[in-house]
């Protein structure tokens, strides 16, 4: 199936927050509870004030058969009301209203029924917190934030400075979490953990990085386990020497919570997938890659090639938003998290993000006229960045981030934009800044980066170098599966069902990743290839041929 045609089908599908042409479309995933929202320290970003956390964007739901402003059903003595996503949205907005207007009485009875309805969800106990501070009930309120963060809530920065708690921060429940944090966040990884293991059974692997601050629940094997560990220390060296490092000296420290990355077998994660998207996921099951949930602080994918790069920097990006008190515009977080999820090793074997299939689909937009002006890229709403024509919103947005990042800029430019963030939140001051002219030159200067652009192979063609075996283009997440037999001694020691990781150390776990890599080469060259054979691990030399 053509990506042009994945774009039409994912029309039809709810808001994403990542879409990906080769590992797929990745729509904001339903949770547990009726509402996803998540804590974004907004009161940081005003001068002075208070106010409740408000949402973001909402998970996708099925169509209601109440009517949206329909009164709820009453429950029963004991149950829970059930609302609708429209009515669960309705109470929420009510409450942020009612506490900006000082009607804090009708805040409080808006986040309770909120909490009857929707019981798993840290936001409303932290906003009925907030209401219970500003009240002048420290005891209540402080409770009240133990609870949100027994649901899920790790906003330290946010529990220290809010300023509607800063009576409960004089309570004996909040002052005692505060003083106890990294204790509390070192509980919640084992409790997650714990809860991996009761799900995915014995067969995992389950270890922490307390360097990065991660947990494991792995499927995978030791040594391709091992090879995936070192892939994300790399990745997060080189954001915190391209990107985070003018703002961060870390972004892996002791307030920093803890992030489960699970790393399932493909029964599991079709499971999984099947429980976090719905009916959905049944028919694209192939073409989802994975997904981070901040809410939950967890990352589940079992592409170990470009979803988990993507995926990881949204976790270092979140941490870094969350430590500033922000919250960056789609255009950041997907053009960031795009540009390393397709990398060559340079000579001292550093990553260099290079060209790839979203190039070629920003060379596209620039030669047929349709590029988005810079103005107008930074400034796209979330909703149509994901639903309009979202493939091509992904390519400019990362071949924005891959212009910067050859002009030398990226660092500066996020050093700016996280210091500047409030006068500016599109970035787009930040960027006329550090290039030092107005954004129609800049914009004239991006413009031409893409038009010259060089056209990345997607797909094999007659003379080109081949490894002379047929691959199952689909992936198994770990790497590339030889389909069909191959003659002893025409591809070195390589087998069908033998598993393709790697050439000369340049991972090729997609079939885009794995043309991008052999189009490098000529006809005749020797490459190293790894691949794994059941359990072991192999290396064998083959000398490419001219594609048939």
């Amino acid at each position: 199936m053509s990506r042009c045609h994945l774009e039409a089908l994912w029309s039809g599908l709810p808001a994403c927050t990542n879409f990906r042409g080769r590992a797929g479309w990745k729509p904001a995933p339903q949770r547990r509870t009726a509402l996803a929202p998540l804590i974004i320290a907004a009161v940081l970003a005003l001068p002075s004030g208070a106010a409740l956390a408000q949402p973001t964007t909402p998970p996708p739901t099925e169509a209601p058969n109440v009517a949206p402003n329909e009164a709820p059903v009453e429950a029963q003595p004991g149950q829970p009301v059930e609302l609708t996503q429209d009515q669960l949205d309705t109470l929420s907005n009510e409450a942020v209203q009612a506490f900006a207007s000082g009607d804090l009485d009708r805040a409080a009875g808006a986040l309770g029924k909120l909490i009857d309805a929707d019981p798993g969800n840290f936001v409303h106990y932290y906003n009925l917190a907030c209401v219970r501070s500003v009240q002048g009930q420290p005891d209540a309120a402080g409770e009240l934030v133990v609870q949100a963060v027994e649901h899920g809530f790790t906003d330290v920065e946010l529990l220290r400075h809010d300023p509607s708690l800063a009576a409960a921060r004089k309570s004996k429940a909040m002052s005692g979490l505060l003083d106890n944090w990294a204790a509390v966040l070192d509980r919640r990884i084992d409790t997650d953990l714990e809860r991996a293991r009761e799900r995915y059974g014995g067969r995992y692997t389950y270890t922490k990085d307390p360097d990065l601050r991660l947990g494991f629940a792995c499927a995978y094997d030791d040594e391709t386990f091992a090879e995936t560990k070192t892939e994300i220390r790399k990745v997060y060296e080189w954001a915190m020497a391209n990107v985070f490092g003018g703002v961060n000296e870390e972004l892996a420290g002791p307030d920093d919570a803890w992030v489960l990355v699970v790393l399932p077998n493909q029964r599991d994660f079709q499971i999984w997938a099947a429980q976090t998207y719905g009916p959905a996921a049944r028919s694209f099951s192939q073409a989802i890659g994975g997904h981070y949930s901040h809410d939950e602080k967890q990352l589940v994918t079992m592409d170990l090639g470009a979803t988990i790069r993507h995926e990881f920097m949204h976790v270092i990006h979140w941490r870094c938003n969350t430590r500033h008190g922000q919250m960056h515009p789609v255009w950041v977080q997907e053009g960031l998290c795009s540009l390393i999820e397709d990398y060559d090793l340079g000579p001292d074997g550093e990553l260099i993000p290079v060209e790839s299939w979203r190039t070629n689909q920003a060379r596209f937009l620039a030669e047929t006229g349709h590029l988005l002006h810079l103005r107008d890229l930074c400034n796209i709403p979330r909703e149509r960045f994901t639903s309009s024509r979202p493939l091509a919103q992904y390519a400019q947005a990362r071949v924005l981030f891959l212009f910067m990042y050859r002009e030398g800029k990226l660092r500066d430019w996020y050093t700016h934009f996280v210091e500047h963030y409030r006068e500016d939140p599109s970035g787009l001051a930040s960027i006329e800044a550090v290039f030092g002219q107005d954004i129609d030159q800049v914009n004239r200067r991006y413009a031409d980066f893409c038009r010259n652009l060089p056209k990345v192979p997607e797909d094999v063609k007659p003379g080109m170098p081949s490894l002379g075996v047929e691959i199952d283009a689909t992936g198994t997440g770990e790497g590339l599966e030889i389909a069909s037999y191959v003659r002893r001694g025409s591809a070195g020691d390589l087998k069908q069902g033998d598993i393709i990781t790697h050439i000369d150390h340049r991972p090729v776990r997609d079939y885009w990743e794995l043309i991008r890599v052999l189009t490098s080469y000529e006809p005749g060259d020797t490459v190293t290839v790894d691949y794994r054979r059941v359990k072991l691990h192999q290396q064998t030399q083959v000398v490419l041929k001219a594609a048939q």
